[in-house]
């Protein structure tokens, strides 16, 4: 069975981006630009795992991963935030929301896509 990803972040260049890397990478994958939007979407998608900016208008990232982790959903998938703020105090914050690991923007899409390989079973 395909693992299936979400992408929520507002920048629409690095959502596109993401879906193909990881439509590469054999994952299928939804993307969304809007934090609130993603909430509606995420009980009818189901997805394995979640990659969530932090930095978002309107609904920001962290709480947007309080808001899945309340959601009564028949799997919580792993939620993966990723900022350009890695401060301990922002890791913090994320842990504290529910998500599983921070990961720094900075971080190559081709490390990404291989710690989502690792958190997600075969």
């Amino acid at each position: 069975m395909t693992q299936k990803v979400m992408v929520i972040d507002d920048e629409v260049d690095l959502v596109q981006l993401y879906k193909i890397v990881l439509k590469m990478a054999g994952f299928k994958v939804s993307g969304s630009t809007s934090g609130r939007k993603a909430l509606t979407e995420i009980a009818d998608y189901l997805p394995d795992l979640v990659l969530l900016d932090v930095m978002m208008p309107e609904i920001n990232g962290i709480d947007v991963c309080q808001k899945i982790r309340d959601m009564n959903i028949e799997k919580q998938p792993v939620i993966f935030m990723y900022s350009a703020n890695d401060s301990v105090d922002n890791h913090e914050r994320c842990l504290e929301a529910g998500a599983n690991k921070l990961i720094s923007k900075s971080v190559p899409m081709d490390e990404v896509t291989n710690q989502i390989k690792a958190a997600l079973p075969a």
